[in-house]
């Protein structure tokens, strides 16, 4: 991995139904696990795998993503010598739903792509899949093949929710001979949002993309398929893309499996996030917590069933909490019960308060209401 860099997408939440929850903050920096943020994943996967100089695409909402990232010294990455660059995006221009990898978000930083002229591989990744991923196997394929192009895959499965504009792909052996889209999809083999490429490669579709004005990626490399070696790298394990409120509801459940959870935080690589110095929560006589995430830093004298709680959140006495999502410095006052709501940071519940959602219709507060 030493001639491969890292380049993580932005992804534009707009418009989904999680836009309440992306009010002030891009997709990448969107709380998850009690803990972490969307993006945590990507880029642990790619320091964990041995890059050392990765760009994150940004958004218009700058902000929470440079205050996560900050130095970038939890992921081993130093601002100093550029091993972390965070990248101008260009999402605030509306593409519509239909493209996968911005050639826009790429043109515009070429300048990063060629930074070491030593770099002969370029990975590119989404930043909202829940994943542990080792990119070394599959740089061994793409290698071994003196691939163009490498594409991750996946066999489908319920969890990792399709989208219309995802796309499939046909093998002739092992080597990719048509890349389709959902409604025209005849394998069961889904790309899963990360790619390696040749950055010569790269460089020369993004020129044919600027003259062409293509604006996806992938529909420059289908319109090349014939004269690109492309080969696919299978993912095996736990992955789940969060791309809509059901999905972030379902994964953040996922966490209070113990398979999940081990395979996720207690493998062989870490998934690292910006640390806190916290104390631990403060549970009191009458609490009770069962098969649910509580984020340091808490006070609880109420009762938590099934729910995740972020750092530094307060559960009044003889409070209910059920099915839950609770973000970061929330105070839910006493005889409070929630079941089946999703509250974003700095929410404050007053006494005796019932909100009751479901699970397809969650009640959402957005960030500071208070109640």
């Amino acid at each position: 991995m030493k001639n491969v860099i890292g380049f993580i997408l932005n992804i534009d939440g707009e418009n989904t139904d999680l836009r309440p929850l992306l009010e002030y903050r891009s997709m990448s920096t969107l709380p998850f696990g009690g803990r972490y943020r969307l993006i945590d994943f990507t880029l642990s996967n790619m320091v964990n795998s041995g890059l050392k100089h990765i760009g994150v695409v940004g958004s218009y909402k700058y902000s929470s993503l440079i205050d996560h990232l900050g130095t970038g010294k939890e992921w081993s990455l130093s601002r100093k010598t550029q091993d972390l660059s965070i990248l101008s995006g260009f999402s605030s221009v509306r593409y519509g739903n239909s493209v996968k990898i911005s050639v826009r978000d790429l043109y515009y930083n070429e300048m990063f792509l060629n930074h070491n002229p030593e770099t002969e591989d370029v990975i590119i990744s989404a930043p909202n899949l829940i994943t542990s991923f080792d990119f070394n196997p599959a740089y061994k394929i793409h290698k071994t093949n003196n691939a163009d192009v490498t594409m991750i895959f996946k066999k489908t499965r319920p969890s990792y929710s399709i989208n219309k504009n995802d796309v499939f792909l046909d093998f002739n052996r092992y080597r990719i001979s048509a890349i389709r889209h959902y409604s025209e999809a005849h394998s069961n083999y889904v790309y899963a949002d990360m790619m390696i490429i040749k950055k010569a490669v790269l460089l020369d579709l993004l020129e044919k993309a600027n003259a062409t004005g293509e604006w996806d990626l992938m529909d420059v490399i289908c319109d090349n398929i014939d004269t690109l070696r492309i080969f696919g790298a299978p993912h095996t394990g736990y992955l789940s893309r969060i791309n809509s409120m059901r999905r972030y509801r379902e994964v953040n459940q996922d966490l209070l499996d113990f398979d999940v959870m081990a395979e996720l935080f207690h493998g062989e690589h870490q998934i690292y996030t910006k640390t806190k110095d916290n104390h631990p929560t403060n549970y009191g006589p009458n609490f009770s917590v069962n098969h649910s995430i509580v984020g340091s830093g808490c006070k609880i004298e109420g009762k938590i069933n099934n729910s995740v709680l972020f750092r530094d959140s307060k559960i009044g006495e003889d409070s209910h909490i059920d099915n839950c999502i609770i973000m970061q410095h929330a105070v839910i006052g006493k005889h409070v019960t929630l079941k089946n709501v999703i509250l974003d940071k700095n929410c404050t519940i007053r006494d005796k308060a019932t909100l009751i959602g479901t699970k397809d219709a969650p009640i959402i507060l957005t960030k500071g209401r208070s109640l």
